[in-house]
This record gives C-alpha cells, sequence and structure tokens, in this order.
C-alpha cells in the first residue's frame, strides 16, 4: 500500500510542476495588454530566425496569458484559431469557452491584473510538419476583444 501511495503522490508532483516557458510572441488587436504569454508543453525553437514552438501529437500543452482589462465584464469567452500553410483561419474545437473557468477572476475589472491559462488537446487530425500561426484570443459579451495574442506553432508526431 505504501508504495502505491508513493507512487500516487510522485505522479501527482510530476502533474503540478509544469515547466512553463516564455515563447515568441506578438499581439493583435485588443482593447487590453498582454504582459506575458508562457507555454507548457513547448519544445522551444529557432526556424527560418523566429521563435517557434514544436508540440507533440497526443499532448495536451498549456498556454498562460498575462494580461491587464481595459473594461469592466461579467466574464470572457476563450477562442484559438490557427492559419495552416498560408490558408484561412481554421477554429480549433473547444468543449468550454468561458475564460473564467481557467483562471481568470469573473467579473473581470478593468486594470486589474489577471492570469489566464488553458490547455488543448493536439491530436492526430492536426496536421504535422508545417509551421501553422495561432491566434488566441479572449473577448467579451460586446465581442470587444480584452487580449489577443499570436504565435508560431509546428505539430511534430
Amino acid at each position: 500500500m505504501k508504495t502505491i501511495t508513493l507512487i500516487l503522490l510522485a505522479s501527482l508532483a510530476t502533474i503540478a510542476t509544469a515547466d512553463f516557458i516564455e515563447i515568441g510572441w506578438k499581439t493583435c488587436k485588443a482593447d487590453g495588454t498582454v504582459s506575458m504569454v508562457k507555454a507548457d508543453g513547448c519544445n522551444l525553437q529557432i526556424k527560418d530566425g523566429k521563435k517557434v514552438c514544436f508540440f507533440k501529437k497526443g499532448s495536451r500543452p498549456e498556454i498562460q496569458i498575462a494580461f491587464k482589462p481595459s473594461k469592466d465584464s461579467e466574464k470572457l469567452k476563450t477562442s484559438v484559431r490557427a492559419k495552416v500553410g498560408g490558408s484561412a483561419m481554421v477554429d480549433f474545437p473547444q468543449t468550454n469557452t468561458d475564460a473564467c473557468t481557467y483562471g481568470v477572476t469573473c467579473p473581470v475589472i478593468a486594470a486589474k491584473d489577471q492570469l489566464f491559462q488553458q490547455s488543448i488537446a493536439i491530436t492526430d487530425n492536426h496536421p504535422a510538419g508545417d509551421v501553422i500561426q495561432v491566434n488566441w484570443q479572449l473577448t467579451r459579451p460586446d465581442n470587444g476583444k480584452e487580449a489577443c495574442i499570436i504565435f508560431l506553432a509546428q505539430i511534430e508526431d
């Protein structure tokens, strides 16, 4: 019984200690201010002079976005889209788009620091090999953007 308990505790400790690293990112048009973006499960590499996060199929990388909202809001919605091979933007499906369940304190108060953290499943359906542009947004019910970031990623088998 002691061995099982120790294995369980060691597993939980491994899960609890995520290795978040700062990634290459830039902001897109938003009302709020983004101060930091980190990812866990990202193998950060330089490709063609740009920082690219490499994610493995079957993994669940997490993203952290530190931001300061510009307006009060009852809630925020999260959305993730990707541009693959210069084509149109494709939505990453999410079962829960309520940013208040991912670390954002709601109702949101203007100018109060917030930390959003969410994981996303990298499935076999995601194309491997090409660098993709990922757009991650946090929007108010009036469709105003409080945070919007862009980063580069590549999925590998």
